[in-house]
């Protein structure tokens, strides 16, 4: 197992190198460069933008931008924030507690709710309520984030008055109620793409569990149906789930992109579209360099999980 983790640790490494070139020299193609924030400030003239790229090292050829941008960045340092003056980094690290708060909460409820539906679509298949079930799952995933999220804000917030609108607590709170209250909508769709998605590879995934051999084997034991279900053919229907699951909640965090700025949710996904706004490119390249690993690591992690759903698989 830790020669297998090593290998795909190492395997990763030329992954990582490419990404960071691909995307380096993609930011520096874009029109306006590094600097394109500085261009248009009042009383900019060209001597000045020509110091201040003096002073950030960017008069240098790119390939040697580029090898002072990666030995920095495999130290942690990504550089300053062209907006604020503060390591990019840290500033990534700050909002990054708000953003495993809305992840990991979205992530466990469509996990839950992702199961529930799909093996109560399997196990009443063609009924009412597998079709009922199945409009709304092509429902969520044919519904755009944006547009879902805006509705829900104006209904539930400025309309209905039951939820706040944005943020992660109130004024002078801080309680896990009024926590908690503040994550209801942005966690909820946040969570409706991936449990649409997820609940279809679920009943699925059941479904052909369900018509094995060791299925009747158990019916015919007399085995209560549910144990059937849910211990049995669950178990099973697991292994193949369970990549898409993991990977859809590193996902995630491009989904809280759109979500944290409908929600003014604190986070990496707000914080990245300030970014993108404001061209404040060391940001932006320590944003993506983090979910550039956490995906990896995503990856790494469901081949490991292979082997405690499955004993029969072997990490060789």
């Amino acid at each position: 197992m830790s020669r297998f983790i090593l290998r795909r640790v190492l395997q990763s490494i030329p992954v990582l190198f490419g990404i960071s070139l691909l995307l380096f020299f993609m930011m520096h193609a874009m029109p306006g460069g590094p600097l394109a924030m500085y261009s248009h400030q009042p009383g900019m003239t060209k001597a000045l933008l020509n110091q201040l790229k003096e002073n950030m090292g960017l008069d240098k050829p790119l390939w040697v931008q580029y090898g002072h941008w990666l030995l920095n960045a495999v130290q942690g340092n990504f550089g300053y924030s062209y907006n604020y003056g503060v390591p990019a980094l840290h500033m990534v690290l700050q909002r990054l507690p708000a953003t495993l708060e809305l992840m990991l909460s979205s992530f466990i409820l469509a996990v839950v709710l992702s199961f529930v539906i799909g093996v109560i679509s399997s196990v009443r298949q063609y009924s009412f309520v597998d079709y009922s079930l199945t409009i709304l799952s092509y429902f969520g995933i044919a519904m755009p984030t944006f547009w879902l999220g805006l509705m829900v804000l104006v209904i539930f917030s400025a309309q209905l008055h039951w939820f706040p609108s944005g943020g992660l607590m109130s004024t002078g709170g801080g309680s896990l109620g009024d926590r908690i209250w503040h994550a209801v909508l942005p966690v909820s769709i946040l969570a409706i793409y991936q449990i649409a998605h997820e609940s279809r590879y679920v009943r699925a995934s059941m479904l052909d569990a369900l018509g094995e051999d060791y299925v009747r084997t158990a019916r015919a034991k007399g085995l209560s149906e549910a144990t059937v279900t849910w211990k049995h053919a669950l178990r099973n229907a697991l292994l193949p789930v369970s990549t898409v699951m993991i990977l859809d909640g590193a996902y995630l965090f491009g989904g809280a992109l759109i979500t944290e700025s409908i929600f003014s949710w604190p986070g990496m996904g707000r914080l990245f579209a300030q970014a993108i706004s404001q061209d404040d490119y060391p940001v932006i390249m320590c944003e993506i360099s983090l979910l550039s690993v956490i995906i990896i690591l995503a990856n790494i992690f469901s081949d490991v999980l292979y082997t405690v759903l499955d004993p029969r698989v072997r990490l060789s």
